[in-house]
């Protein structure tokens, strides 16, 4: 408990904190305040894309999701500032038992995730609502909103342990945060789009898996299509993620313990 209370005290007494905060709330609203314009605009060029449709509009208010990209920033700078300021020297004499020091990280930093998730989503929700307001018909079911709470939930302590693990694979913080945004704002995009249907392992594809949200979009020119109709069920994604929380902690907890520290 004491170590959990001293990574809790280093996460929130420092100003970066708030600015992750600050940045997932930004990326949220960008993301769902304008969408509704967007899906309008292309109803030309891509044939699914009424508003008529509830799993649509759905869709748009999934877009409030958007912030777990900063979870992940987040959960590197909890370990990637220790090690890039020497702070990890003195922490890892205090408690030379380093397995106890990622323990508390991973627990704090799942927390971390889950307040930055709930706080964005939130805000997204509403950012959504807004630009969903100038169209009347678009309508959605309640339930919609309980899906897209628990896959905020669990989507961020999950991605904010892969955010820790990574930082205690790659040390260096600056080159940790950058990859990681290069990997989940293009490489997994371009990957839904040049193959679709491996878009469904990706950590990106099971948090839509867990929205449960079924979306079919499809060029006008066959260029590309886009659907979810085939995407695992919310409880298998959930369980997929949970294995990939596993399997980055197991292995980050592995490489940091077996390191020696500069």
């Amino acid at each position: 408990m004491n170590l959990i209370k001293s990574e809790f005290r280093k996460l929130v007494y420092p100003r970066s904190f708030y600015g992750y905060l600050a940045g997932a709330v930004f990326i949220a609203l960008i993301s769902s305040i304008p969408a509704a314009f967007s899906v309008n605009s292309l109803k030309s060029r891509l044939d699914g894309t009424s508003l008529m449709d509830p799993q649509l509009v759905a869709g748009i208010y999934g877009k409030a999701i958007s912030g777990y990209l900063f979870v992940m920033i987040l959960g590197i700078a909890i370990i990637g500032n220790e090690y890039q300021n020497g702070q990890a020297i003195s922490t890892f004499l205090a408690t030379p038992k380093r397995i106890k020091v990622l323990y508390a990280k991973l627990v704090i930093a799942a927390g971390a995730g889950v307040f930055l998730m709930v706080v964005s989503t939130l805000l997204g929700f509403i950012g959504a609502y807004f630009g969903l307001h100038h169209y009347p018909h678009a309508k959605t079911s309640p339930t919609v909103f309980l899906n897209l709470m628990i896959a905020a939930i669990v989507s961020g302590a999950v991605i904010a342990v892969m955010g820790v693990s990574i930082g205690a694979l790659i040390r260096n913080m600056k080159i940790a945060q950058a990859g990681s945004i290069i990997w989940l704002s293009i490489v997994e995009k371009l990957i839904v789009v040049f193959w679709a249907s491996g878009g469904k392992y990706l950590p990106s594809g099971l948090i839509l898996g867990m929205m449960n949200i079924n979306i079919n979009l499809k060029s006008t020119q066959k260029l590309f299509s886009i659907s979810t109709s085939d995407y695992f069920q919310p409880a298998v994604c959930i369980v997929l993620l949970l294995v990939y929380a596993a399997i980055f902690a197991a292995v980050g907890s592995w490489v940091s313990l077996r390191r020696d520290i500069d």
